[in-house]
């Protein structure tokens, strides 16, 4: 999506922008020696960790790790695509963006579907506030018990019953029925002689997305026809996997309370809003996609999910408990005693819905009750059935501490050992059914070999501590580039990092940030580009030594000696005397090798650098 701009109109873009003065509309900033701070947008906290650093135009909140530039702020608080967000900045800059012709010509055309889109509204909400053609869905909102101020805010509307009745209407401002076709609000006619209109006697609900735009309308049928729920089909500016229904009214709510709130339909939200639960969204009728987590992720830390009490809404919730499992986005769930968010709200009200939002289990405590339920956990088998399918669930969750959270919180729970369970998890990761007659033996339980791990930990250090001085200071880098190629960061991140350092040397961070297309690379040069390398400038020549030399010599000597003991292990089990010589030989010459490597350089040198 950069490619949008040349790299010169970006550029001029960001020298124009006052990146302090920008997010300061959002945040209150205070100066900080080269940084000015304040609490992140972005999630809860109480101690400033959200840091903007005007002179380079970036910033970083080491509480949640989001950062970028301009064009990322502008993205992630507004949910806009880069190319929106560069529209949005560049008239603010008042830098002229020159499209080429055929990028003109769909940026025109989609300025008028958002036109024909908009009167299309205010057409449906004219015929909803019409005395007569009116009534039928005054009177269904009635009884829904949607009030008129409800009805107001969330520009609801009437589509009449009739064929063509939005098509003259729009024709007669001049908006062809092919845009309005392609906008989603006619269909060609099967013989293909003309047009008729998508919604006909339908309660219409706008889809508007965060910049206030119509871009799509659900429907609610009123006379038993189906399908009883229509939404817009996907055009040029709506995409149903990445819009959520009242994201644009509840966006403040959301902000203020860290929160989303999500239900299944339109009317489970009016209703979830009507009774002050204003951070409430929908999924517009359809399963809810790893995109829309993503969206919710970018403006609440947390969320609760409250589907439909009957089957159908279960089993929905359980596939979106997934969703936000993979996104590491913490989510609760709200289980309702009958019916949905609608019913109860109206029967029960708000107090009593808040009451149930105040006992929502984890997502994962959730998936514990639900599972038992279906099972006696006082029976072996019972536990065994609980296990295996519990097991899928723990699989997909990606934290390592919260994995082993739960893998404790299942055996403490059903009276099973952490490594039963954790043997099972293998296996089931390894795609092998589990033995019924397998006894899991006393080290069972470990998920790596310590002694391999630590070596990896140690690289990872050691490649991290290079990276953060590449970053931090250019010098750094032609010393670094002397003994070691992209290829040798064994981290896929460090070496997506590496590459693009080595092949524009004297790049600052940000245009370094500009290259890199890895969303978790662009993290981590944000990361090093605000943290201080944790090494005092005495011991930054020593400690680069060491780390370049444990990269290149001792770690991978240390995995041959590994192997050679291995092979000498093997030849003397096999008897074979002569092999034994000649593998020893070996391992001392390579003993040689390590502690050689080790010369002017000590382990205390490396932990202290990082590495």
């Amino acid at each position: 999506m950069r490619g949008y701009l040349s790299v010169d109109i970006k550029d001029e873009i960001r020298r124009r922008i006052d990146l302090v003065e920008l997010i300061g509309g959002h945040v209150a900033l205070k100066k900080a020696g080269r940084y000015y701070k304040g609490l992140c947008p972005f999630h809860q906290e109480k101690t400033p960790s959200f840091h903007v650093d005007r002179e380079r135009g970036l910033w970083h909140c080491f509480g949640c790790s989001r950062g970028g530039d301009a064009f990322t702020f502008v993205m992630e608080t507004s949910n806009l695509s880069f190319a929106e967000a560069a529209e949005t900045l560049a008239r603010r800059a008042g830098v002229q963006i020159v499209r080429s012709p055929d990028a003109a010509k769909q940026a025109s055309e989609r300025d008028r579907m958002y036109r024909a889109l908009e009167a299309a509204a205010t057409f449906f909400r004219a015929q909803l506030l019409d005395p007569e053609r009116g009534r039928p869905a005054r009177d269904y909102l009635a009884r829904r018990g949607v009030d008129g101020a409800t009805a107001e805010r969330f520009r609801l509307g009437y589509a009449p019953n009739a064929w063509d009745e939005l098509l003259r209407a729009l024709g007669n401002k001049g908006y062809p029925a092919a845009l309005l076709e392609k906008a989603g609000l006619a269909h060609l006619r099967p013989g293909g002689d003309g047009h008729y209109d998508v919604f006909r006697h339908r309660v219409i609900f706008p889809i508007v997305d965060l910049q206030d735009r119509v871009v799509g309308f659900g429907g609610r049928v009123l006379d038993g026809g189906e399908p009883k729920y229509l939404n817009s089909r996907e055009t040029a500016v709506f995409t149903k996997g990445r819009t959520l229904y009242a994201l644009n009214w509840a966006r403040e709510a959301i902000r203020h309370s860290d929160e989303i709130v999500v239900v299944e339909g339109n009317m489970d939200v009016l209703t979830a809003h009507q009774f002050g639960i204003t951070n409430a969204v929908a999924s517009l009728g359809t399963a809810l996609t790893a995109e829309q987590v993503q969206v919710m992720k970018r403006l609440a830390s947390r969320a609760v999910i409250v589907y439909d009490a009957d089957a159908a809404g279960q089993h929905a919730m359980e596939r979106a408990l997934a969703l936000f499992e993979d996104a590491d986005l913490p989510v609760r769930a709200v289980v309702l005693p009958a019916g949905d968010p609608d019913e109860f709200l109206r029967r029960q009200g708000a107090e009593a819905f808040r009451a149930l939002m105040a006992q929502a289990l984890p997502i994962f405590e959730y998936q514990i009750a639900t599972v038992a339920a279906r099972h006696d956990p006082k029976t072996v088998d019972g536990k065994v059935r609980i296990v295996e399918e519990l097991v899928p669930a723990l699989a997909l969750v990606g934290n390592p501490v919260r994995q082993a959270e739960y893998i404790r919180l299942v055996a403490e729970r059903f009276d099973v050992r952490e490594d039963a369970v954790r043997q099972r998890l293998r296996r089931h990761r390894r795609g092998t059914p589990p033995s019924p007659s397998a006894r899991p033996g006393p080290a069972e339980g470990l998920d790596v070999d310590v002694a391999s791990a630590e070596p990896e930990r140690a690289r990872r250090r050691a490649e991290r501590l290079l990276l953060h001085l590449m970053v931090r200071e250019r010098a750094w880098r032609e010393v670094v580039a002397r003994r070691l190629t992209a290829g040798d960061f064994a981290d896929p991140v460090h070496r997506v990092l590496a590459q693009a350092i080595m092949a524009v040397p004297q790049a600052e961070a940000e245009a370094l940030r500009d290259r890199l297309e890895d969303e978790a690379a662009e993290r981590l040069v944000l990361e090093l580009a605000f943290e201080e390398p944790p090494v005092v400038e005495k011991d930054k020549e020593r400690v680069v030594r060491d780390a370049i030399a444990y990269i290149v010599e001792r770690q991978p000597a240390a995995r041959r000696r590994e192997a050679l003991a291995r092979a000498i292990a093997a030849a003397q089990a096999a008897g074979d005397a002569e092999q034994v010589r000649h593998l020893q030989t070996a391992y001392l010459k390579l003993i040689g090798v390590i502690q050689t490597s080790r010369k002017g350089g000590d382990d205390h040198g490396q932990e202290e650098g990082g590495a």
